[in-house]
Formats: C-alpha cells, structure tokens, sequence
C-alpha cells in the first residue's frame, strides 16, 4: 500500500510540473503612445555622454527615446541633463518631461515643465521650453521663464544666455 501512495503522489507531482510548465508568464505590453510611435527603434532607459574636442560636456539620461532611420534626431521622454566645467564639477542640471537631440550636432530642446539648476550660484530657471546649442555656449527659451537667486526673483517672455550666465539677456522683463 505504501507503494502505491508514494506512486499517486509521484503521478500528483508530474501533473502539477506540466500544468505549471503550460501557464503563460507575464506578457510585456505597451502603452498607447508608445504603440503609436511610428518610431524605428525605441529604447527604454538610456544615457549617453556628449563631448567637444575630446572633453565631456554633458551627461544626459531619459527614461525612453525614440529614434527614425531618416533622422539624426531622437525624441526624448523624462529627461535629465547634466553639464559640466572644463574641470569636471556641475555647471548646470536640466530636467524636463520631454525633449529632441539632434545626434549630428548634439543639440537639445528640452520641453515640459524644464528646470534649470546652477548649483554654483544657487540659481534656478523654470520655463516651458529650453534650448541647448553646446558648439555654440549658449542656451535660450522663447518662453516665459521664472528666475529666482538668493534675494532675486526674474521673470520674463524669453531669454538667451552663455552657458556660464555671464551674458544673460532678458526680454519681456518683470521683476
């Protein structure tokens, strides 16, 4: 009799292998959006280092991008940019909720609630769009922006700015 239990349970147990061996396991799906990108390649959590003559510049991490074989730009969701000094210390952090680089000239536009954090002067620019031309040294909004700084607050329709904020031109000023 003991036989034949032991044989049961081993017949059980063979049952309940295949059964489980057939259950599906999680299936990954997409949202919405991404499923109606007409995108080439999308990828998911990504970084990538932009360099000038060598040096690096800025370090840029998004949550996704989505890149076209016809372009050298890709589109960006959740974005940070991180730009640094000739001797490697934080010149600025960018965050925003959407962007485009171009890959050619390592252009940024920064889109969606963008801020701009200087930590070296304790400065912080809110605006809705921002541009990033690193050949260039400058970065610019055409829209309306939000300074504030120790004791100051700045705001204004649109501004244009070296990366180093010692040429800082703003239009449409409201102190």
């Amino acid at each position: 009799m003991t036989i034949r239990i032991a044989g049961l349970w081993l017949v059980l147990g063979f049952v309940a292998l295949a059964t489980a061996c057939q259950e599906e396991g999680d299936v990954a799906t997409v949202s919405e959006e991404l499923a109606a990108m007409d995108a080439d390649f999308i990828v998911v959590g990504g970084e990538q280092y932009v360099s000038q003559d060598g040096e690096i510049e800025a370090h840029l991490v998004y949550d996704t991008a989505f890149q076209w074989n016809d372009s050298t730009s890709a589109a960006l969701r959740r974005l940070e940019l991180v730009v640094f000094h000739e001797d490697g210390s934080e010149r600025a952090r960018v965050t925003s909720d959407r962007g485009r680089l171009d890959q050619a000239t390592d252009r940024m536009l920064a889109q969606g609630n963008v801020v701009v954090v200087i930590p070296g002067e304790n400065r912080t620019i809110r605006t809705e769009e921002l541009h990033y031309d690193p050949q260039a040294g400058q970065i610019w909004s055409d829209s309306a922006f939000v300074m504030t700084m120790p004791g100051s607050r700045l705001e204004g329709l649109s501004f244009t700015s070296d990366i180093d904020f010692q040429n800082f031109e703003a239009r449409g000023r409201r102190q």
